[in-house]
């Protein structure tokens, strides 16, 4: 356990050894409301008490659509909410005395520890995307202590743990934790909005239950609004996540179409491979018994060089098929070997590729997705070309260390969409699904920890890939 965490620890300890010195004041309720609302403010809790119930049905009904339990979660979350308020409002505040007319402290307490397990049973589900493992051991620990206030309130018909804690204190502790050990890569908008929702009603509870309201005198439905803001922002929050999640299942969803015509272009470059082979073969034979009976040196020079051409046909239907082979073995490679396995593979149609080697370096991972994420930044480069009809066209590779440029003389990328283009599916080209470029910084950055970038060099666009010194040693 690390010192932030025994600090706040301690903090919710010595909460705990004061509410138990104090327990008269803790445990003392009043027998008559000691506040009472007029029209407005009673317009206002009850408007309140509709949004938060507004909340409950709409999660509900997510949760059943959705099967999700997030929001099954935060429906029961939200209704055992109103349960306490109206328990609440009946003992404090009038004319609610009346007209809901709850006066029982076990129904009180009973609806106030159902309302923080089912908090935490959301807030643990809605974690699990960030930081679930990290903050599994606390939640439990609450969760654990508030099943064991249920049965002590459910023998003695008053609660005991969370009288003497605060519930706000719980979720303080376990939103705090999550802020701190969440990696800021990973928080969101939807992260976010968990945090300052309940961060709002952390604050009025607090404010109150240190004696605001006896002090100033202002009387306000503080904590219904507060809940109500709540149940609004962490209502918009699991529907961000939700967008957030379909959108990456879209984006796997091209990765595995992706990665399915690759492995099906490979099984037909197979095909092909085999049966190329054995005319090939036969076709060298033949030469080889010609070469035999001819003794015209212009006819044995034409020979060799018709030999040569079998070879690289041969060789060229052999990178083809390595490099559409959807093998997944990890091993050290060269990156200046998988640099020059691609441009052999795309000499043909790319003639005007330029490698530079000033240092090479070996990375450990899989070869074949490094020259699939190579590759599709030169055919991204080579469009740009071709579109532009640029007249001396140059692409230049360059490997230095631990990095990789892919450069090109095509006049550069647009400002204004420079930032958007390794978004999945954004493209400027017809005909483009717009995945390749982010193909390609999900291999750099996922597949090998590196960093892509893109930046316009004096000639065109210079896209840079950067690998960690943890995932590259140098040759």
């Amino acid at each position: 356990m690390d010192s932030a965490r025994k600090i706040k620890l301690a903090l919710v300890a010595v909460i705990f050894a004061l509410s138990a010195y104090f327990y008269k004041s803790v445990y003392f309720q009043a027998a008559e409301p000691e506040y009472s609302y007029g029209t407005g403010l009673f317009f206002i809790t009850a408007l309140c008490f509709g949004v938060i119930f507004t909340a409950a049905v709409y999660n509900l009904a997510l949760a059943r659509y959705m099967k999700s339990q997030e929001h099954l979660f935060y429906a029961a979350a939200q209704c055992f909410t109103l349960l306490f308020l109206a328990h609440l409002d009946s003992l404090n505040i009038k004319p609610f005395d009346t007209l809901f007319g709850f006066k029982s402290l076990f129904w009180f307490d009973l609806s106030q520890l159902l309302m923080l397990f089912f908090t935490m049973l959301f807030i643990k589900a809605f974690l699990c995307h960030y930081l679930h493992e990290k903050l599994d051991g606390l939640i439990n620990a609450v969760l654990y202590a508030i099943v064991t206030d249920t049965i002590i309130t459910l023998i003695f018909g008053r609660a005991f743990l969370f009288k003497l804690i605060p519930v706000f204190v719980p979720i303080w502790l376990i939103l705090s934790e999550a802020n701190r050990l969440c990696p800021k890569e990973r928080k969101d908008i939807a992260f976010y909005y968990l945090l300052y929702g309940w961060g709002v009603v952390l604050l009025i509870v607090a404010l109150e239950y240190i004696g605001f309201v006896d002090f100033t005198g202002w009387v306000f439905p503080w904590l219904h609004v507060a809940l109500a803001i709540d149940a609004i922002i962490l209502s918009l929050a699991l529907s961000y996540k939700f967008k957030l999640r379909e959108d990456d299942r879209r984006r796997q969803q091209s990765i595995l179409l992706q990665r399915s015509r690759l492995a099906s272009m490979g099984e037909m470059i197979a095909t092909v491979a085999h049966q190329w082979r054995q005319p090939l073969t036969y076709l060298s034979f033949a030469f080889m018994n010609i070469n035999k009976q001819c003794t015209a040196p212009e006819a044995k020079e034409t020979i060799e060089e018709a030999q040569k051409q079998l070879q690289y046909m041969s060789r060229t239907i052999e990178n083809f098929r390595h490099f559409y082979n959807p093998s997944k073995e990890r091993q050290h490679f060269s990156v200046a070997e998988a640099c020059r396995s691609v441009e052999r593979l795309i000499e043909a149609s790319v003639p005007y590729i330029q490698l530079h080697i000033i240092e090479d370096f070996t990375l450990y991972g899989n070869q074949n997705e490094f020259e699939q994420a190579l590759l599709n930044l030169i055919n991204n480069a080579k469009e740009v070309l071709e579109a532009r009809n640029i007249a001396d066209p140059k692409i230049t590779i360059v490997i230095d260390r631990q990095t990789v440029t892919v450069t090109d003389n095509g006049g550069g990328i647009d400002p204004k969409i420079i930032h958007e283009i390794f978004e999945p599916y954004f493209t400027t080209k017809e005909e483009n699904d717009g995945i390749g470029l982010y193909i390609a910084q999900t291999v750099v950055e996922k597949a090998f920890k590196g960093k892509l970038r893109v930046t316009n060099s004096a000639e065109g666009a210079q896209f840079s890939m950067a690998f960690p010194k943890t995932a590259a040693s140098y040759s």
